[in-house]
């Protein structure tokens, strides 16, 4: 019980079910009142179908279908860092209850629990039993996560880095042609950054991608991704956007990095090329028509956007 300690949240008042106290009837219900807590058997199949994934979404999904099983869940939500997955839909006067998991006494993520009404003693029971063997396999695939966002991600600008566009195209492209939703994609090349390099060396030229990346993020909505693709080449995908929202973000994203007070003063400016997922488009059929705009941008004098 030491070690599951470890991720129970100590702030809790009530008093944690021991699971050793289900050994002690192994195939046997224990019961508190009229309803029956876990048996050794039940929550060993909780804890081998939890064990089935190391996805985070994934974990975090069979976990509330499990829960839900058991109890009056509504909405289940794991916060990390700065990150948050939620499942399930909240309701109106929600009963909320809010664990720690923890590791080695510092707190690895928050769970927030709602549900429908007012938990009974044997369903708090069995949600603090259930809490404390999900923390294990949440740790678990927390690491994961952390370490498959790293791989996603260009070292130097913090944006996505090739993988992770390829991924998140497939995301859209299965969406759009399952909803019929349009989605943009910007392919973006800074003029005159070469002559950074040549001029200032590397070690300048990185700080120009850095604040060029920003100034990309900066320019987005919240539901939009970007992308360092290689060199000085980044890339914007943006979900639900039509030709004029795509458009409109371009010229957003081209005025602000004119304006940029540290790429003024290498001269830099970005031509935009532009395009639309269409129906019974393809990925490559997108990229390849947003990257002939650009190259129209750059034969019509650069620091413009030219849309396919």
């Amino acid at each position: 019980m030491e070690q599951l300690n470890q991720l129970y949240d100590a702030n809790v008042a009530e008093s944690f079910f021991s699971i050793e106290e289900t050994s002690q009837d192994i195939g046997h219900g224990i019961k508190l009142g009229h309803k029956q807590i876990m048996t050794h058997s039940e929550l060993h199949k909780f804890i081998l179908k939890l064990l089935t994934t190391i996805d985070l979404p994934k974990l975090a999904k069979l976990y509330f279908q499990q829960l839900q099983s058991s109890l009056p869940l509504s909405e289940l939500k794991i916060q990390f860092e700065d990150n948050c997955i939620t499942e399930g839909k909240g309701v109106e006067n929600a009963h909320m209850k809010s664990l720690n998991c923890e590791h080695f006494d510092s707190s690895v993520a928050v769970v927030d629990y709602a549900f429908t009404h007012p938990l009974s003693l044997t369903d708090w029971q069995i949600l603090q039993q259930m809490h404390v063997n999900f923390c294990y396999p949440l740790k678990n695939a927390l690491e994961h996560h952390k370490i498959k966002q790293c791989a996603m991600k260009d070292v130097l600008t913090s944006l996505g880095n090739r993988a992770s566009y390829n991924e998140t195209m497939g995301r859209l492209e299965s969406q759009s042609q399952r909803h019929y939703q349009p989605f943009g994609l910007l392919v973006l090349d800074m003029d005159n950054f070469k002559q950074v390099n040549d001029t200032h060396g590397h070690l300048e030229g990185d700080e120009v991608l850095v604040a060029c990346g920003q100034t990309i993020i900066q320019s987005l909505r919240e539901s939009d991704f970007s992308f360092r693709l290689g060199g000085d080449e980044f890339c914007c995908l943006l979900p639900e956007a039509d030709e004029q929202t795509s458009n409109l973000i371009a010229e957003r994203i081209r005025g602000a990095i004119q304006s940029n007070l540290l790429l003024q003063s290498h001269n830099i400016s970005c031509s935009i090329g532009s395009a639309t997922f269409q129906k019974q488009d393809s990925q490559i059929g997108i990229f390849s028509r947003a990257d002939q705009a650009l190259y129209a941008a750059k034969e019509a004098g650069k620091n413009c956007i030219r849309a396919a």
